[in-house]
């Protein structure tokens, strides 16, 4: 859609910041991660961060089966990971290789090379209401790697990525 056929309502909604994240779950060979986009600080007592997972992706069960997720937060000395990431991985795929990583007491990977990462344990679920599943998680671990800023993504509208 060029820039002329774009409501403007969606260029609004386009604005809204957001970060760039790697959304990790599963242990051993079923591990998978994914680049999201929509993630945020949702409570402090107890402190809760929501996702929204692409309804149909392999990251969406391995949530639900487990009930755990790391998310990882992206900063400019990040770009490899995020390349890596970015381009998905089908259920099988070794989503981690060539990727240096640690894990979380479940076993999740995430990706070391983060600007830091949380363990998260699902204590709440909202779904069929737009194309994406929205996962509440308490933080029961983790920690902040560097002291950099986090990336900050602006989209050119709200109806994509």
């Amino acid at each position: 859609m060029s820039d002329d056929r774009v409501p403007a309502w969606a260029r609004a909604l386009g604005t809204i910041p957001s970060g760039l994240f790697i959304v990790t779950a599963g242990a051993g060979e079923e591990a998978t991660g994914a680049l999201l986009s929509f993630v945020q600080q949702v409570g402090f007592e107890p402190p809760c961060v929501t996702i929204a997972v692409k309804a149909g992706r392999p990251l969406e069960d391995l949530i639900r089966r487990t009930g755990r997720f790391c998310v990882s937060v992206l900063d400019d000395a990040s770009m490899t990971l995020l390349a890596h990431f970015a381009k998905g991985f089908e259920p099988g795929q070794p989503a981690f290789e060539g990727i240096e990583v640690g894990h979380d007491e479940a076993g999740i990977p995430y990706p070391s090379g983060a600007l830091s990462w949380m363990s998260l344990e699902v204590v709440g679920e909202f779904a069929g209401v737009t194309d994406h599943v929205v996962f509440c998680g308490k933080v029961i671990d983790g920690a902040r790697l560097r002291d950099d800023k986090p990336m900050v993504h602006i989209r050119k509208t709200g109806l994509s990525y």
